[in-house]
């Protein structure tokens, strides 16, 4: 931005790079839950720890921990400097496996490519899984402006070589021992894609089963095709209240899951993550999140 001294004669006006910043803030107050704020200190981030109790966990899975983001947002508001400063506290926990639940961008291919170099950073001892989010597949997914072709796509190659395993509609096995985890992965519930059936196909009914569904809405659902587990986020740690013209270009089914741990009636849990991007946060219940589970036998 070029310089404005107020109450000099000589004034220099903003430029191009300036109204573009205006109206990715404008972006984010629509698409991210919130104009984004000032920079803050890695502190205001909150760590949340909780026991993930799986039936029929081996004893070789016992304490594994599982480190769980959302929502990275990665775009011309969300810095990659910040992202790199969580990847680098994820690091910290040192986890056996980093779980991501999507949104990893929100713009263009520019911002697929700058994410997937940030999370190569990334050091898990196990594995890193994901799955996408609805801006993984436009800005204004489903409805509106987008989706982009092909963008969805893209992300998941760019981010399978930062070694980033994205899950679409697909499951994946890890052993130990005698032992097996199950990590399912669903395409965003807004697009057609969105498969439950085809994702759990070649579960295993008896193995623990963490299912990565960037929406909590269909966390019933997954439930049913035996998750015991779903690790969720996409509400930013709160819920809209019931609006029609919201509603068009972002329909909520279930909008009593907001942030944190839900018992569902089938016995599974569900978690709704908080997200890390930035974006305003109207309570200390919303402030960003990183999740770490430890695996128990339940």
């Amino acid at each position: 931005m070029n310089e404005v001294v107020l109450g000099s004669r000589h004034q220099r006006w903003p430029d191009k790079a300036f109204f573009k910043r205006m109206l990715w803030s404008a972006v984010g107050s629509v698409a991210l839950g919130g104009l984004y704020a000032w920079p803050f200190e890695e502190h205001y981030i909150r760590i949340e720890r909780h026991d993930m109790l799986l039936p029929g966990l081996g004893d070789e899975f016992c304490g594994t921990t599982i480190a769980h983001i959302s929502d990275l947002h990665c775009s011309p508001v969300v810095l990659k400097s910040y992202l790199r400063r969580c990847t680098e506290a994820i690091n910290d926990l040192h986890p056996d496996f980093v779980a991501i639940t999507g949104d990893f961008i929100t713009g263009s291919k520019r911002y697929a490519r700058r994410v997937a170099k940030v999370l190569s950073a990334l050091k898990p001892k196990i594995a890193t899984v994901a799955c996408l989010g609805n801006h993984d597949y436009g800005v204004f997914h489903p409805r509106g402006f987008g989706p982009k072709r092909n963008l969805s796509w893209y992300i998941t190659e760019r981010l399978s070589m930062a070694d980033v395993f994205v899950m679409l509609n697909e499951s994946r096995t890890f052993r130990r021992g005698n032992a097996a985890i199950q990590f399912v992965g669903l395409e965003d519930y807004w697009t057609s894609n969105f498969d439950p059936e085809l994702a759990f196909d070649l579960v295993h009914p008896h193995l623990p089963t963490i299912a990565l569904c960037h929406n909590p809405d269909p966390a019933k659902r997954l439930a049913k095709c035996g998750a015991n587990w779903i690790l969720a986020g996409h509400t930013h740690g709160t819920v809209k209240p019931q609006a029609q013209f919201s509603d068009l270009f972002f329909p909520v089914g279930t909008r009593q899951f907001a942030a944190g741990r839900y018992q569902l009636d089938s016995g599974a849990d569900l978690y709704v993550n908080r997200g890390i991007a930035y974006g305003r946060r109207v309570s200390l219940n919303s402030r960003p999140e990183i999740t770490l589970f430890t695996l128990g036998k339940g």
